[in-house]
């Protein structure tokens, strides 16, 4: 019995330590200002703004208001702050598929397949990123792709939010059939 104790201890240990392996900052977080526990980064919520001001009623209330020259000079700047949303968006993406490694490499269950879903995913996100940008560099209003990008970082965001609840509630789990064997209140028939 307290071989398994000392199975399970050490099981736990190497779990806790390849989790704060995980979470340290790594280069990449400590240059965009974001590590792998900031919660406080949900871009998604401008989009409707950045919809609106990129929207043909806005643009065609500015020309009938304050003439096309003043129209072009605020589509400019819309443009530069519809850019910026995409930069920010990108970060939160990154940040959503280191969040989505370290999971993975907390379960046990992980297999090629999905390793490969999330290679993919991530061309794919990319790809429309910067099909995106170059939209918006020739003065076009990409709405619906943009749309379609930020869908894509939400359901990112609920599939790890998801993750993360059963993986803790795995380890509540394990930790309670710990808590019992040490008890000796295991009931096996």
């Amino acid at each position: 019995m307290s071989a398994i104790l000392y199975i399970l201890g050490t099981a736990s240990a190497a779990l806790l330590v390849l989790l704060f392996w995980a979470l340290r900052d790594t280069s990449d977080a400590r240059e965009s200002g974001h590590s792998l526990d900031d919660s406080k980064r949900h871009n998604l919520q401008y989009f409707a703004q950045i919809h609106q001001a990129l929207g043909d009623t806005d643009r065609q209330f500015l020309i009938n208001n304050a003439g096309a020259k003043l129209a072009r000079a605020v589509y400019r700047e819309r443009r530069g702050v519809a850019l910026e949303f995409l930069k920010a968006l990108d970060e939160e993406f990154n940040y959503l598929m280191r969040l989505a490694r370290v999971i993975a490499s907390l379960s046990p269950d992980v297999e090629a397949l999905q390793e490969f879903e999330r290679i993919r995913l991530s061309v794919v996100f990319h790809c429309r990123l910067e099909a995106i940008r170059m939209r918006l560099a020739f003065g076009a209003r990409p709405l619906l792709e943009m749309n379609i990008v930020s869908d894509l970082v939400s359901r990112l965001t609920v599939r790890m939010e998801t993750a993360m609840r059963e993986l803790g509630e795995r380890a509540a789990l394990a930790a309670e059939m710990a808590s019992a064997s040490d008890r000796g209140d295991v009931g096996l028939g």
